[in-house]
């Protein structure tokens, strides 16, 4: 286990293993903060806008829980377990043994859309959600979880596709387990 957790031979060494999660942070933060903006300025108090009919609707909606409304009545449980999460992810991003950039990148797109989203709940006491899908009954959402979304799914492309975890059983240089005889 201890193995999973150690940096062996990252693809990125020294500021390039710290450089790609920050800017990827910086960048969707940007783009979070510029669409969460506009909403509020665009919206807020004002009707639908439909720029693709049919298909995509922007509207305003303060969300105080996750999607579908999970954990709107206990708001602060729900950005404890946001900011343990955000910790978590920072933490491997930091420390563990990360072997290719989709890795890093996978991570950062979910740790800065959630901090996105941290930030909207100590400025507002909501989180402002804009986008609406309109072929398809879905929650109305936002930048930040576009990228939460597409990053988990990254990093589970990364997850069974190309992490090589540790082999609970060393083997010898023909390909074979090793015994303890």
């Amino acid at each position: 286990m201890n193995q999973l957790f150690r940096i062996k031979n990252p693809q990125f060494g020294g500021k390039m293993r710290y450089l790609l999660p920050f800017l990827t942070v910086v960048i969707i933060e940007i783009l979070d903060r510029l669409s969460k903006s506009a909403t509020l300025t665009s919206l807020a108090g004002k009707p639908d806008k439909i720029p693709l009919p049919g298909i995509l609707g922007l509207t305003y909606v303060e969300n105080t829980g996750m999607a579908f409304g999970m954990f709107d009545k206990a708001p602060w449980v729900l950005v404890t377990l946001r900011i343990l999460g955000m910790i978590l992810i920072l933490w491997f991003i930091l420390f563990s043994d990360l072997q290719h950039w989709l890795g890093f990148l996978s991570l950062s797109m979910v740790l800065g859309g959630g901090i996105g989203n941290i930030i909207d709940f100590f400025a507002y006491g909501y989180v402002v959600d804009m986008i609406e899908v309109l072929f398809v009954r879905f929650a109305v959402f936002n930048v930040a979880d576009c990228f939460i979304t597409v990053g988990a799914v990254l990093l589970g492309v990364y997850l069974l596709f190309i992490h090589h975890f540790p082999d609970e059983k060393k083997k010898d240089e023909n390909g074979t387990p090793e015994t303890d005889a």
